[in-house]
């Protein structure tokens, strides 16, 4: 479904990428953990091509990503979810025309798009919040709104950035729930990013390490965290003790 090869990013004197590989298959969850500054947002904005990498390439079913045109980008885009930290949610618009407005702009008639948009709220399970506003919503409600408006698009692949770190602790877990829930329907492959380890331990098929640009370790989390080899993993290892 995706593959990233030997993707190298540099800003500056400042190697974000040094030569990553993964593969993510139909349906798969893919945790990515690492430091800050280790490279795993990069990783996320080169396989969508919000950053182009300097060396590599991004394949989603077979197509190289770096390949295509502005109007084959903006087509694979539409196919491709992305949660980011912040929810950047329109606040005079309505929840459910938040998440039915990509699909009109894409062209989609009002009506079936707000058939779409009220189905990816009920799979966040906020379908009665629909004509409140994001103002009266609290964080973790807004996160699931982003959520939503990512699954109207009916994706293939999600891609997630850190998706509870804006949050209040107290709010995390619905977010997360609401995550773990896409996992196990297998419907959608995900690659996530996030600092979540029993996240990781719950829902993950396959755990990604990241440091210094590289990956480091990966296989089954508990595999990892039971036996970790690099010092990253070590050091999540002993979060988990405690």
């Amino acid at each position: 479904m995706l593959r990233v090869i030997d993707v190298h990013k540099t800003y500056g004197r400042r190697q974000a990428l040094a030569g990553v590989s993964l593969r993510v298959a139909a349906g798969e969850t893919v945790v990515v953990m690492g430091p800050s500054g280790c490279g795993k947002s990069t990783l996320l904005r080169c396989i969508n091509r919000l950053t182009t990498p300097d060396r590599g390439d991004v394949l989603i079913d077979g197509r190289s990503v770096l390949a295509m045109d502005e109007d084959e980008l903006l087509e694979l885009r539409r196919k491709i979810g992305f949660v980011f930290q912040h929810f950047h949610l329109i606040r005079r618009l309505s929840v459910l025309d938040n998440v039915a407005l990509g699909l009109v702009m894409a062209g989609t008639p009002r009506r079936e798009a707000e058939e779409r948009a009220l189905l990816a709220l009920t799979r966040v399970h906020l379908e009665d919040e629909a004509d409140r506003f994001p103002d009266q919503l609290s964080g973790g409600q807004k996160q699931r709104v982003a959520i939503a408006r990512a699954l109207a698009q009916e994706p293939r692949l999600m891609l997630w950035d850190e998706p509870t770190a804006a949050l209040d602790p107290i709010l995390v877990g619905e977010v997360l729930d609401v995550m773990e829930e896409l996992a196990r329907e297998r419907r959608i492959a995900m690659l996530v990013v996030t600092h979540e380890l029993r996240f990781a331990l719950r829902a993950a098929d396959r755990l990604v390490l990241m440091d210094a640009g590289r990956i480091v370790e990966e296989g089954r989390p508990r595999d990892v965290f039971a036996a970790p080899r690099s010092a990253v993993g070590r050091r999540y290892a002993q979060l988990l003790v405690h």
